[in-house]
């Protein structure tokens, strides 16, 4: 039992359970703490949506690709972790828009193609005369502060500033799912501050300056990645911490014991004992598991679920004979295609721009229509290959094409249990901290890479001050 005693859990091997078995692992070596920690990871990959895979021309990420600048810069810890020299930034403009059967360029100030300027959306050519009468008038006499009402959505705040087309047509396909949850469900301070600092105000342009303009727009360098792929992040961080993932282990109960140690049942025929328990899981994953432990006490809200899907496509040149403007395009949602987003990675990122073919990678899956994602590979395919032909009017056929998924991956929950999960995490956090659970993880509170990061360092402080105290104790 002892051993126990002085063991952390970290469940889930995505960003998140690396960091903080990182974080855990330097402040140990540090402060010569007598605690030792393990991770444990259900499937075999390493990673969670992070995956690179190696082409002839080098790197390319298939998941997780990339840090917009714009929303928060982890470029300090990637300088931490020595990976400094490694970054590299986007170039090829920014994404259009395929729309009507044709590509949209905008050449005017945007933020993920809501333009920054009020002038500028009532140039937007897609916008109807009534779509541009309600923003005039929204903009003029909508004044009420929405952006921090946790029970207004994102797309509810930007109907109210603009109108709903802007929101469904420019703005929705700019903000992947994967990536920021769904703008339907989530309150804007929870899905990017941004739009808040942006187009809270009536009187435009918004109050930003020349310099804060620059650094919101759209455009090369508002996107950053690792040359050799994220993987390389990945790798990095397991080199430094100890031989201490386990693979292939599902949690599949947790209970309270004596003592204040928690039993863990792995794969259900297994057994682990740790006086600290971090669940870096998505809220989807961890909320079943939490919830059957009676000595938490909670019902944490259980999230719906969407799933993910990729293709990764090498045409020869010429193949392709039509091109967006920019590096690639978004996909508005009212459109009958199933394609979200499309980038022609050899036109986004400088260590592959001198490739002798083109490289595409498309992206497929939306909130309650992503069950295309979960087709055999040829059905995927086939439908996405359809798709691809139509709008980049192809002659002849792509050099090759591998499908990548992540089923069920994308937890979401609506604005009331949004609201619930708040509380729980407000109202009753010294209650479940001071039984040794730390809950992070996708979907917690916010979504995508530089969160993973932020929740992995915040879970990793949390777990060792509760750990030094019970040391005291």
């Amino acid at each position: 039992m002892f051993r126990g005693n002085k063991r952390i859990a970290i469940l889930g091997s995505g960003l998140s359970g690396l960091v903080a078995a990182y974080e855990l692992n330097k402040a140990i070596e540090a402060e010569g703490l007598p605690f030792e920690f393990v991770l444990l990871e259900k499937s075999d990959q390493i990673g969670g949506t992070i995956r690179t895979v190696q082409t002839d021309v080098g790197p390319v990420d298939v998941g997780a690709s990339s840090f917009d600048i714009r929303r928060e810069d982890i470029r300090p810890f990637l300088a931490e972790l020595g990976l400094e020299d490694e970054i590299e930034y986007s170039i090829g403009g920014k994404l259009d828009r395929f729309s009507t059967n044709e590509f949209v360029t905008s050449k005017k100030p945007s933020y993920h193609g809501i333009p920054i300027n009020f002038s500028d959306i009532m140039h937007e050519k897609e916008l109807s005369l009534s779509d541009k009468l309600s923003v005039l008038i929204n903009h003029s006499f909508n004044n009420m502060k929405l952006g921090m009402d946790s029970n207004t959505t994102t797309s509810e705040f930007l109907e109210y500033r603009f109108c709903k087309a802007v929101s469904t047509m420019i703005a929705y396909p700019n903000f992947p799912e994967n990536i920021f949850g769904s703008m339907e469900l989530c309150p804007p301070a929870f899905f990017d501050q941004n739009l808040i600092s942006l187009f809270e105000n009536t009187d435009s342009r918004y109050n930003v300056t020349e310099a804060e303009l620059a650094h919101y727009m759209d455009g090369e360098g508002s996107e950053y990645t690792l040359k050799g792929g994220l993987a390389v992040l990945v790798e990095t961080l397991m080199e430094k911490i100890p031989d201490v993932v386990l693979t292939g282990k599902k949690v599949t109960n947790l209970y309270g014991m004596d003592e204040n140690v928690f039993l863990m049942t792995l794969n259900d025929n297994e057994s682990l004992r740790a006086k600290t328990v971090i669940s870096t899981l998505s809220i989807a994953e961890s909320a079943p598991l939490l919830n059957n432990c009676e000595d938490i006490g909670i019902k944490i809200p259980q999230a719906q679920v969407s799933s993910m899907g990729t293709i990764l496509y090498r045409f020869e040149k010429g193949a392709l004979t039509r091109y967006p403007e920019g590096y690639g395009f978004v996909i508005p949602k009212r459109s009958s295609f199933h394609i979200t987003k499309t980038s022609l990675l050899n036109r986004k990122w400088p260590s592959l721009k001198d490739a002798d073919h083109d490289i595409m990678l498309v992206e497929v899956g939306r909130r309650l229509e992503d069950t295309i994602v979960q087709l055999s590979d040829e059905a995927f395919l086939n439908i996405i290959n359809e798709e691809v032909n139509e709008i980049f009017q192809v002659k002849g056929a792509y050099q090759s094409a591998k499908v990548y998924r992540w089923i069920n991956n994308i937890p979401h929950l609506e604005a009331n249990e949004r609201n619930e999960l708040n509380e729980i995490t407000t109202i009753h956090k010294k209650r479940i901290n001071d039984k040794g659970i730390f809950m992070g993880g996708n979907g917690f509170r916010g979504y995508g890479l530089p969160n993973a990061i932020n929740e992995g360092k915040r879970l990793a402080r949390e777990a060792l001050a509760y750990m030094k105290a019970q040391q005291e104790l």
